[in-house]
């Protein structure tokens, strides 16, 4: 598969796989390549697999998409084509030439549970917010018991009737 190298105006980089037969790229988070980047537009450009090529496709971005620094509003994109999106360069690696190295073996995680708390004595938080201490409300819990109460006193009271009703 076609792969992007991604440079990051602060010089992280990384590898996207274009695995999606449209990739989105843009600064909102509906894109597949999403850039928190203000030189970005929302929905910036878009590469899209076109028979056996892949197509770059520019959405009207407000500062451009460029190939091997040239604006493009539509191209073509060939084996080390220099991508740029606003900000963000990116380097366009077709399949052929794409090392498919296997992945690493994955290693065996034992755990166990803890016998003892690594909390240091008399920690007793770090939050900034104080935690709120749940108090029952005499009052409250009086209304709620006579509540409960006089709507027995009502059911008995409707049952009563009923069956002094019915006897007659």
């Amino acid at each position: 598969m076609a792969q992007l190298q991604i440079v990051l105006p602060g010089g992280a980089q990384s590898v996207h796989d274009l695995v999606e037969e449209k990739a989105s790229v843009g600064r909102l988070a509906d894109n597949v390549l999403q850039f928190d980047d203000a030189s970005v537009s929302s929905h910036h450009a878009e590469i899209v697999l076109e028979g056996a090529a892949y197509h770059l496709h520019d959405l009207g971005s407000t500062n451009g998409t460029f190939v091997n620094e040239e604006q493009i509003t539509d191209s073509v994109l060939q084996h080390g084509d220099q991508i740029r999106v606003g900000a963000i360069e990116m380097v366009f690696l077709d399949e052929a030439n794409v090392s498919e190295e296997p992945l690493p073996e994955s290693a065996t995680v034992s755990a166990e549970v803890a016998k003892a708390s690594t909390r240091p004595a008399g920690f007793v938080s770090s939050s900034p917010m104080p935690k709120i201490q749940r108090t029952k409300d005499p009052v409250a819990v009086a209304l709620f018991v006579a509540t409960a109460i006089a709507a027995l006193v009502f059911v008995a009271a409707a049952v009563f009737i009923f069956q002094m009703s019915a006897a007659h």
